[in-house]
């Protein structure tokens, strides 16, 4: 039974990492988003 602790241990360790590498990428990846601001009108 220790080793199916061990293993789901491992498993969502390896999980998490797997995830936070995935957000790393994508926070250095994507490029930021252009401000919205509204055309100034002309008189």
């Amino acid at each position: 039974m220790q080793w199916l602790f061990t293993g789901v241990l491992i498993a969502s360790c390896a999980g998490i990492t797997v995830f936070t590498g995935y957000l790393l990428r994508r926070l250095f990846t994507t490029a930021p988003a252009a401000p919205e601001v509204p055309a100034e009108p002309k008189p």
